[in-house]
């Protein structure tokens, strides 16, 4: 029951012992009945006085906290004219102000911290209490693949690792980390990508080797070559040719861009991928789209990617009469053969400086391949599909300059 009831109850029972005292002085005493109805009077307005300098400002107070209860804070209660009273309005309405400030202070952040998230380049996984995945970010959708789920999963609180997709030139950094929520420590995942830093410090390693080594190599070479004849003579001008092949790979220049139709490429490069292909006894199918496919590409350098890709998987085929198929859509090549298939624990290694399992292998075909197309700006893969078997090297052009 409400204060202001029970104030009413004690106001009617004052009531009706007045009117009790007032019948029994009427008979008895009329004087002293006038000054009883008086004073009953006087006790009325005194307690409607005590009413709205009481029991009203307390149920103002109360209906302001059911304001904020119910998260509404802009309401300010007004000064009731009872000094004590107006003391807690007071302190209530610059309570509520601050309230309210901390509030809004709280969303801004919140609203730009979420705006932070999603236009972060590195992926964001927000998990419940109980570690399950509840939201991502685009750039974690984008990034999310089976290998990062394996990786995620078994990820213990406050570690971080490394993953790198099988068949792909990708480098992942996933960190397991955890905020204060409510008392509770909140886990998330942060998935950063490291695949150009570290192509780029790759590529910055092996150039500065390859350019030492070319150099001693070939001042030795050329100091005595001439001196010698033969045999000999022929090792060493096959070991000045082994090295340069390596310096070659540090060289290659910036691609030209231009606007191409990658069909019409394709079909350029076909007489030289069908002679590849006949030395070797593979056959070699083309399904070439009909529909426009205008991509921006180096033409020099996508044939060199191309060569080197059929050049492998007519490798990858051996002496087994196989197939090769190039297709081609919309921004998008796919060369396929029924080769041998790379075991899941050379995919971990593709496209990775000087990694080969070919015997005479200098592991420069794919990193030649994986620089170039990087400078085209192209995504691409190299997977053996575990369904049909076949290997399939497949370049995604980008769609916008």
């Amino acid at each position: 029951m409400k204060l202001k009831h029970y104030f009413i109850l004690l106001a009617v029972g004052i009531v009706l012992i007045a009117g009790v005292a007032l019948f029994g002085t009427f008979r008895s005493n009329p004087v002293l009945f006038y000054v009883t109805e008086g004073f009953v009077v006087l006790l009325l307005a005194y307690l409607w006085y005590f009413y709205r300098k009481t029991i009203r400002p307390y149920d103002t107070l109360i209906g302001g906290m059911e304001l904020v209860k119910d998260l509404d804070l802009t309401t300010r209660l007004a000064p009731s004219g009872q000094h004590e009273t107006d003391i807690i309005v007071r302190t209530f309405n610059d309570l509520l102000g601050r309230l309210r400030s901390e509030h809004l202070r709280l969303e801004e952040q919140y609203t730009f911290l979420n705006l932070l998230i999603e236009a972060s380049p590195m992926g964001v996984i927000l998990c419940d209490l109980d570690g399950n995945m509840t939201s991502m970010n685009p750039a974690a959708r984008e990034m999310l693949s089976s290998s990062i789920e394996t990786a995620i999963h078994s990820l213990p609180l406050g570690e971080t690792t490394t993953v790198r997709i099988p068949g792909e030139p990708q480098l992942f950094r996933i960190s397991h980390l955890s905020f204060p929520d409510r008392g509770f420590q909140h886990p998330f995942y942060l998935i950063e990508s490291l695949t150009s830093e570290v192509r780029l410090a790759e590529k910055a390693a092996y150039e500065r080797v390859i350019r030492m080594i070319a150099h001693e190599v070939n001042n030795s070479v050329a100091g005595i070559i001439g001196s010698l004849s033969g045999e000999e003579a022929e090792r060493l001008t096959a070991l000045s040719a082994f090295v340069t092949r390596f310096a070659e790979v540090v060289k290659i220049p910036q691609p030209q861009l231009q606007l191409c139709d990658l069909s019409e490429e394709v079909e350029a490069c076909r007489p030289f991928l069908e002679n590849l292909c006949t030395q070797a006894h593979v056959h070699i199918d083309f399904h070439l789209t009909d529909e426009a496919t205008p991509v921006r590409l180096d033409t020099v350098l996508f044939q060199q990617v191309l060569i080197n890709i059929v050049k492998n998987a007519v490798e990858s085929i051996g002496d087994a009469r196989g197939l090769i198929t190039v297709t081609t859509s919309p921004s998008q090549l796919i060369i396929a053969d029924n080769g041998h298939g790379i075991p899941p624990e050379i995919a971990q290694n593709l496209f990775t400086p000087f990694f080969s399992t070919k015997p005479q292998g200098q592991g420069l075909g794919l990193l030649l391949i994986r620089d170039i197309l990087t400078s085209h700006h192209c995504t691409f893969s190299l997977i053996t599909d575990p369904e049909d078997h076949l290997t399939r090297f497949t370049i995604q052009f980008p769609t916008k300059e």
